[in-house]
């Protein structure tokens, strides 16, 4: 499965570690508490909601690669791998997408917004042609308008209301 936390950035004087472990509490501050007994290693800024952790260290006492190295030793052992920990992982519980895959929130106001797209420009079609009951068709199409337009509304009501 590999590490649960791995190096995804490093620049002289900072490195971005970054993994989902880091997003809990006990396994992030037990890594935090390891990383600054490092030589060299300044300051720690976590950010539990992102899963990153940013490691500014005194690049005039290691270079980039001396301090990777340490790291990912610290890493190693520091930083329990599901296999060795004492905790069950959650159940799945379904509602787990395919990478890629955009929610059904998401869908809906796609099909929304295209059936707006449609239904305008049936009805703007409809004005200029002119066809047997055209004002019917007219007002069909305008309340299609309308009904996608309130789900859109529905799905983006949190935002509205800000």
């Amino acid at each position: 499965m590999g590490t649960p936390v791995s190096i995804v950035s490093s620049v002289p004087g900072r490195l971005r570690l970054k993994g989902e472990l880091l997003r809990q509490e006990t396994p992030r501050t037990r890594l935090e508490r390891d990383l600054l007994t490092l030589d060299g290693v300044t300051d720690l800024r976590p950010n539990p909601r992102a899963g990153s952790l940013i490691v500014h260290y005194d690049r005039a006492g290691c270079t980039v690669p001396e301090m990777e190295a340490r790291i990912r030793h610290l890493i190693g052992s520091a930083v329990p791998s599901p296999a060795r920990s004492s905790k069950k992982p959650a159940p799945d519980s379904g509602n787990r997408r395919r990478p890629g895959q955009r929610s059904l929130r998401m869908r809906v106001n796609r099909v929304s917004k295209i059936g707006m797209l449609t239904s305008l420009a049936a009805s703007l079609a409809v004005t200029q042609v002119r066809p047997r009951g055209w004002k019917y068709w007219h007002a069909s199409t305008g309340w299609m308008f309308v009904a996608c337009l309130g789900i859109h509304l529905l799905v983006y009501r949190r935002h509205l209301l800000r």
